[in-house]
């Protein structure tokens, strides 16, 4: 009887270790989700208009490599506002998985885990990122055109292919940006540090 205790002991330890490093979100800082929010518009913004002056009006899967390198640089740009560096994935249905990219390969290995997720909200003209506990903020697009771009039409495509319908995130509760404040647990810094 008391083998078997120490067995199923043994073995829910090595389940939860297994899970937690899977899972790897929940040994995560808590990110900045307004240095988040504002980078991804600096990104998106930047990398539109770059694709507008050359004359793109499809994204190819070059283009959205190259989308993906420059949010990356832009994660991580100084001053930082994570303790380790970020990296990021273009998920099928268009949402941005930010993550910790411990060893800086591009790769979201095992142990690195989520850190945000940012979705594009087409119906209420926002973005929304998510952070590892489940808060939420929402910036609304700046630019009256940004929808109209190939980056943002395409990623709507990816959306619309993936499900996602335009009052999709209509339900959704977000802190707007200009309420949001970074959890004691997260850094600040970036393009509107000091607003």
């Amino acid at each position: 009887m008391l083998q078997n205790i120490k067995l199923i002991g043994a073995i829910a330890v090595v389940g939860f270790v297994g899970y937690s490093m899977l899972s790897g979100s929940s040994s995560e800082q808590t990110a900045d989700l307004g240095q988040v929010l504002d980078r991804t518009e600096f990104v998106m913004v930047n990398y539109q208009e770059y694709l507008g002056e050359a004359g793109v009006t499809e994204i190819t899967d070059a283009e959205m490599a190259e989308f993906k390198d420059f949010y990356v640089t832009v994660l991580n740009t100084e001053p930082r506002f994570y303790n380790k560096p970020l990296g990021l994935e273009v998920m099928d249905d268009a949402m941005f998985l930010g993550f910790a990219d411990e060893n800086a390969n591009g790769v979201q290995d095992a142990n690195e885990g989520k850190v945000f997720t940012v979705e594009i909200d087409e119906e209420n003209r926002r973005l929304i990122a998510t952070d590892v506990a489940g808060n939420a903020s929402g910036l609304q697009f700046s630019a009256t055109g940004f929808l109209a771009g190939a980056l943002v039409g395409s990623l709507i495509n990816r959306q619309r292919a993936a499900g996602i319908t335009r009052s999709s995130f209509n339900n959704r509760n977000a802190t707007p940006r200009s309420n949001y404040r970074a959890p004691s647990s997260a850094r600040s810094g970036g393009p509107r540090s000091g607003k």
